[in-house]
């Protein structure tokens, strides 16, 4: 179980950086999208990015099972495979903060104009957002 607490500071670092100034858990984030009238990116993904009040708020589930991690980063390395069927996208996401990371910003790619509504480019953007910002650096 993952547990979105032990990843709050680098969230909010995140959320900084991308004028995302607030940040919400909830604990079951499928009951919230659908006690809001929101609709998820993924079945599985764990963060909706919302706007109300001239104000940007992330909605994270508070406690994220493995496996709904796991299906996200599947789901990427399907779509993925059709641009490069070499990369290896776990290895690429290899721990927990990075998938994390992954879909903050995958969250936040949505709403960009020119990128939202494009799997692969929001996907390219994000690993493109992740690399500037360090992710990837050995």
């Amino acid at each position: 179980m993952i547990f979105i607490r032990d990843y709050e500071e680098t969230l909010k670092r995140l959320g900084t950086e991308y004028f995302i100034h607030n940040l919400q858990s909830v604990p079951n984030l499928m009951s919230w999208v659908r006690d809001n009238g929101k609709d998820l990116g993924e079945p599985h993904h764990p963060m909706k990015l919302v706007a109300a009040d001239n104000s940007l708020t992330m909605i994270m589930q508070s406690e994220i099972d493995d496996e709904s991690l796991n299906d996200v980063i599947r789901n990427l390395g399907l779509r993925w495979s059709i641009k490069d069927n070499s990369a290896d996208i776990n290895k690429k996401l290899d721990d927990t903060t990075k998938r994390l990371v992954y879909c903050f910003l995958k969250e936040y790619a949505r709403t960009l104009r020119n990128v939202g509504g494009d799997e692969l480019l929001e996907d390219q953007w994000v690993f493109d957002e992740m690399d500037d910002l360090g992710f990837f650096k050995e």
